[in-house]
């Protein structure tokens, strides 16, 4: 599988929507450089690795989603 993609003035591209559906790219990935080339690797989405370890003592988890996105998002960072 290959692509001609552009790069924007801002260094952006976009990642063609058959490869992100694919690996289930969402809104957050990891990218790292490996000798002479980039690699993007899928995360598991944030709030689907909290509900698999539901906090204890959540009272309306609906409210505590951001909180809990942003330092799943954090500790998904950490491993890079």
């Amino acid at each position: 599988m290959e692509y001609l993609v552009r790069i924007d003035d801002k260094g952006r591209i976009v990642i063609p929507l058959e490869i992100r559906k694919k690996f289930k790219l969402r809104k957050l990935v990891i990218l790292r450089v490996e000798n002479d080339k980039i690699i993007i690797q899928p995360i598991k989405d944030p709030i689907e690795m909290l509900t698999s370890t539901i906090i204890k003592g959540s009272r309306d988890i609906e409210k505590e989603i951001p909180k809990l996105r942003k330092i799943a998002e954090e500790e998904a960072l950490k491993g890079m």
